[in-house]
């Protein structure tokens, strides 16, 4: 059995974390799929094997030039530090919003809007999910960061009337005009 955080972990439509060895109905809470099968990126060691393959099957009589290889390699070295800085990003920006209120676009209810605080983050599967309210949702569905009196207000929690700030501002005004 896999365990709770692992290479067969993946969120459920419902943004539940799963354990289940099945990783080809992975469903994000916007429904896009993140089906691994269909993997088109190339790891350090495929690329490496690629271009000894490359290198093995050159034209003897007319071989590539040593900087093609090293510009491929270079290029390759760029791409991978890219993805990593950009993976490092996402995990800084997820580590900044624990506590704060967001709003998050889903297909789990029919506004296409949920909104809450976020809780913590983590990664599954090289994607960055916050969890918020028990249930996870990829970064990448982030619509809004706000502070708490507009979060309260959208989410209808804020109180709405204070009858008594009516009643200080009369009083104040009348100490102003000396009634």
């Amino acid at each position: 059995m896999a365990s709770t955080i692992g290479a067969y972990s993946y969120v459920k439509n419902d943004g539940s974390l799963s354990t289940s060895d099945d990783i080809n109905t992975n469903l994000s809470s916007t429904g896009k799929s993140k089906n691994s099968s269909s993997k088109t990126t190339l790891d350090v060691d495929q690329f490496l094997q690629l271009m000894v393959a490359e290198m093995q099957n050159q034209d003897p009589l007319e071989p590539t030039d040593n900087s093609s290889y090293m510009a491929q390699l270079a290029t390759f070295t760029q791409v991978e530090a890219t993805k990593e800085m950009n993976v490092n990003t996402l995990q800084s920006m997820a580590s900044d919003l624990v506590g704060k209120q967001v709003i998050m676009t889903t297909t789990q209810n029919s506004d296409g809007y949920i909104g809450g605080t976020v809780d913590y983050w983590e990664t599954i599967n090289g994607t960055v999910y916050l969890g918020i309210g028990g249930k996870l949702y990829d970064i990448g569905d982030l619509d809004t960061v706000m502070d708490k009196a507009y979060f309260d207000k959208w989410n209808g929690t804020a109180d709405t009337g204070d009858t008594d700030n009516t009643d200080n501002n009369e009083v104040e005004d009348a100490n102003k005009t000396g009634e």
